[in-house]
């Protein structure tokens, strides 16, 4: 006798499930890497137009006090995207949107990013503070690392280091264990070493 023969084309109900299991199974593959893509991508920061946040600001906006009208502002260069990284908040902490204004003062006690104007002091001693390139804070910030590519008039106080990109404007002082400045930041600063 034998086994029957099969014919072409035809599976049996084994085969089909043993199919369905293997296609299953690398959907689930692949939809597990995308998901993996899109929180790493989620987590990393936008690419930002580098005038995205200038092109919004009026042109008087970059004038520091004591500048005249007639004083030219030197161009200042776009931010490469690679600068962003350490500039851009994570999904953690509180920002403070572009059209808002603060007067007073701010006390976090987490993570803070700046896009818009602070007339006051900006605290938070034990976390890390951004003023964006729409960010203004006049007065002073004090936190474990200040990250500026905005515009600060006063006093920045950063116990662990202070970040200047490329598109600061600083009117003040900076006391830092830490100071890292980008070329083309626009400084008139007094620079101390803190110890804290």
């Amino acid at each position: 006798m034998g086994i029957p023969h099969r014919s072409r084309g035809y599976y049996g109900g084994g085969d089909v499930v043993f199919i369905l299991s293997v296609v299953a199974l690398i959907i689930l593959i692949l939809d597990g890497k995308r998901r993996i893509k899109k929180r790493a991508l989620a987590l990393q920061p936008a690419a930002v137009e580098p005038t995205q946040d200038r092109a919004a600001l009026p042109h008087e906006s970059t004038s520091l006090p004591n500048q005249t009208d007639n004083q030219i502002n030197p161009p200042v260069p776009a931010l490469p995207v690679a600068a962003l990284a350490h500039v851009l908040p994570t999904q953690s902490g509180s920002r403070i949107g572009p059209s808002l204004l603060i007067k007073g003062k701010v006390n976090s006690g987490e993570s803070l990013a700046i896009h818009g104007t602070i007339e006051g002091s900006v605290t938070a001693k034990e976390h890390g503070v951004t003023v964006a390139a729409s960010g203004r804070v006049s007065q002073s910030i004090e936190a474990r690392v200040i990250s500026v590519a905005g515009s600060v008039t006063g006093r920045l106080i950063a116990t662990d280091q202070a970040i200047l990109l490329a598109s600061a404007r600083v009117n003040g002082s900076v006391d830092a264990k830490r100071l890292k400045c980008e070329s083309g930041a626009w400084l008139k600063v007094a620079v101390g070493a803190t110890s804290h």
